[in-house]
Order: structure tokens, then C-alpha cells, then sequence
């Protein structure tokens, strides 16, 4: 090496200075500072961990006064995505809805097919083979995954052309989105292998794996309640379910004598997917589910009495007043109909199952409704139909909700 030459300047990715009017003066007293002054400097400032611990704690949930029965849900059609352009914007487009949906807690989001032409449902494992993907399963797909905890998606979901722009989106954030060290008396796991063909290994993004307390196929998605959780006082109020702490003591017994067991995997037991909803109050995500036609959304309906309230949205609709918000009766299951570009209208033309015209459309809900009355806009798209709706509706159905 050339001793002659002289030392290479080093880079420097220290910005914090250099912004604005104070850069020339934060040069110089960069420069003017002694070694020690930079010591003291660098003793002060907070550590990563520091800080992860402060936004951690800036990171809360308000806690829920009581468990939640009543559900929402909307349905809504994929057709919306036909007028993006690219695949990256009809990404963001479900981006969008997502945050939505979860923003105001919706607990189902039906896609339905507003065309005649029925969903090819023999080519879901064939997709990738594909010249264009459907917009409904597209829809799906990226809905799906973005509701997936974040350490569970490798597991459930393979490597897809419609994935391919999903993870540029932004999080979703509900409360069953756990961080690793994040005290939760529920998480979300995915079974990774059986033990002693009784119990099986579930990784619920925990420092430990979670032994449950029985045998559920290898892959499968499931709702865990984390033994010991209970013990945090925020969430004394939530320990109710005398059941689920008799499975996990009588699985314990059964391990007693295998101390290595018991030392490297937390204990849990499986639940419902909507017992933390019911039983704590906390939002846990949406489901989804596809629709053939417009009639399959209240015929399919995964409740057993149904939807008890129906509301469809037009801008043909009765404007929202008061009064129309005042008469929304008490429910248990509530859906809310969107439509896409020219309405609900063109998918009950196109439903061969449904005998009425279109303008007998209002007819099928307890409430059609005009949700941006002396709207500026000649159209208002789906997703802004979505947000305003939701809005409007959020305190009308959380006071009737039963």
C-alpha cells in the first residue's frame, strides 16, 4: 500500500444536522467539539432497545369494557380491480380496503361476483398457469395474507405472481398481530408437527414453540390461548374460560414426569377463531369469503340464522339522516353491500338465481341508503364508499349491535 497516499475520507450517514438553515452551524460545532464532549454525547443517546421499548409502550390498545357477539360484514365486487391499470395499483387498491375493513372492524368481507360468468373455481391450484389472474380471487388472495400475522405468512402462503406487491403495503396493525414479546392472552399459530400422537407443536411467533392440548393437522391455522397470560393483571377480567384452564391442567398432568417438556414450550389450548372477540372485546380480524353471485352472499352466510340486517348502498338511495340511522334496529349479524362501478344493479342483472328486475333491487335489503348524498363527483369509487359508509354507520351500529 501506497504509504504516501492519503487517507481515504471516510462517509458519514450522520444526517441529524443537516437539514435546513442550522447544517453550516451544526458543521462547526461538529467540529469544534473535543473527544470527550462526543463521549458524553454518545453516553446519552438511548439505546435501540431503549427506543423499541418506548414505542412499545406508545403502542397500545384501548382495552374493551366487554366481549363482543355482534359481527359486521361487507361484500363488496372484484370487478372494482378491473380499472387499475397495473397489478401494483390493484394492489394498493386492496391495500386500501383492508386498512378499512380493519379500521372500523369488520369481521367478514365477502367478495361477490357481479358478472354472469361464474368463478373458475378448478383452476385455483392452476392460477400460476394462468394468462390473467381473476380479480375476485385476486382480491381474496392479497385480503387474506394481509390479515395473516406477519410471522405466520412464509408458513401459510407460498410464493404467488398476485403476492408479488403485497409486502410493499401497509400494515394492517390489529391487535392479533402479536410482537414476539408481547404478553397476549391469545395468539395466532400454524401446527408445525405432532408430539406423542397426542398434542401437537403450534409456533405462535412466541421465543418458545406452544405445546397445545390436542392433535390438529400438521399446517393448519389456529386460534391459541397462552397459558400464564392470564396472570397479567390487565388481564385478570379475561380469565373466564374455566374449560380451556382444565384442558391445559390435565395436559400438564399428563407431562408431569417429562420435565423437558414443560421447560421448552409454553403451554396453550386451542379456541374458536372468534372467542377472543367474544370473550375480550379486542378486534381479531377479518374473515373472507368468496361468493359465486350477489344472492350467494346472504344464502352462504357462514351464521345459521343469517344476516338479521341488510344494507345496501346507492347513490339512488335514501340520503343519511338522522332518521334513517335512528331507525337501524338492533342486530346480531349485520352486512353491508357495496357495488362496483354502475352499482348493485348489474349484479342482480346478471344473478340468474334472483327473479327480480333491477329496479326492485332496494327490495332486498332492510335499507338502501345514499351514504354521500350531493356527492362533487360524478362517481364515487367503491373504496371511498367503503370509508364513508363506515364512518357514517360506526356509531349507529355499535350502540344497536347485540
Amino acid at each position: 500500500m501506497d504509504q504516501n497516499r492519503p487517507n481515504k475520507r471516510q462517509k458519514s450517514y450522520d444526517n441529524k444536522q443537516r437539514s435546513g438553515p442550522e447544517y453550516e452551524a451544526g458543521q462547526n460545532n461538529h467540529r469544534d467539539n473535543n473527544k470527550e464532549d462526543r463521549d458524553e454525547h454518545r453516553a446519552k443517546t438511548p439505546s435501540l432497545q431503549q427506543l423499541q421499548h418506548a414505542a412499545h409502550l406508545a403502542y397500545q390498545f384501548p382495552v374493551p369494557e366487554k366481549g363482543r357477539k355482534w359481527t359486521v360484514s361487507i361484500a363488496l365486487p372484484g370487478s372494482i380491480l378491473d380499472g387499475s391499470l397495473t397489478v401494483e395499483l390493484k394492489t394498493y387498491l386492496v391495500g386500501q380496503i383492508a386498512r378499512a375493513c380493519v379500521m372500523f372492524n369488520v369481521d367478514e368481507i365477502v367478495i361477490y361476483n357481479e358478472s354472469a360468468k361464474g368463478l373458475s373455481k378448478e383452476n385455483l391450484g392452476k392460477d400460476d398457469y394462468l394468462p390473467k389472474s381473476d380479480p375476485n380471487l385476486f382480491m381474496g388472495r392479497i385480503l387474506q395474507y394481509l390479515e395473516t400475522p406477519l410471522y405466520l405468512r412464509k408458513l401459510l402462503f407460498p410464493m404467488h405472481r398476485d403476492l408479488k406487491f403485497a409486502g410493499l403495503l401497509n400494515p394492517l396493525d390489529p391487535p392479533h398481530h402479536v410482537h414476539l414479546d408481547d404478553r397476549s392472552l391469545y395468539r395466532e399459530g400454524v401446527v408445525i408437527r405432532p408430539r406423542d400422537k397426542q398434542y401437537s407443536i403450534v409456533n405462535c411467533g412466541m421465543r418458545k414453540e406452544v405445546l397445545i392440548d390436542r392433535l390438529v393437522p400438521t399446517g393448519s391455522r389456529v386460534t391459541v390461548r397462552i397459558h400464564g397470560a392470564e396472570k397479567d393483571d390487565r388481564n385478570k377480567k379475561m380469565d373466564k374460560n374455566a374449560k380451556t384452564l382444565a384442558a391445559i391442567a390435565a395436559m400438564e398432568a399428563s407431562l408431569s414426569s417429562d420435565k423437558g417438556a414443560q421447560q421448552k414450550y409454553f403451554m396453550g389450548t386451542v379456541v374458536s377463531p372468534k372467542t377472543p372477540r367474544e370473550e375480550t372485546g379486542y378486534y381479531w380480524g377479518y374473515q373472507v369469503r368468496l361468493a359465486d353471485a350477489i344472492s350467494k352472499v346472504f344464502t352462504e352466510s357462514p351464521f345459521p340464522d343469517g344476516y338479521d340486517l341488510t344494507i345496501g348502498t346507492s347513490d339512488k338511495g335514501t340520503p343519511i339522516s338522522l332518521a334513517v340511522t335512528s331507525s337501524i334496529p338492533s342486530f346480531q349479524h349485520a352486512v353491508i353491500v357495496f357495488g362496483g362501478a354502475n352499482g348493485i344493479e348489474t349484479a342482480v342483472e346478471a344473478d340468474e338465481d334472483l327473479k327480480c328486475g333491477t329496479e326492485d333491487t332496494k327490495d332486498m335489503f332492510d335499507h338502501w341508503i345514499n351514504t354521500c348524498p350531493n356527492q362533487g363527483s360524478r362517481v364515487v369509487r367503491t373504496e371511498e364508499a367503503l370509508l364513508v359508509t363506515l364512518a357514517a354507520l360506526q356509531g349507529t351500529l355499535t350502540a344497536q349491535g347485540i
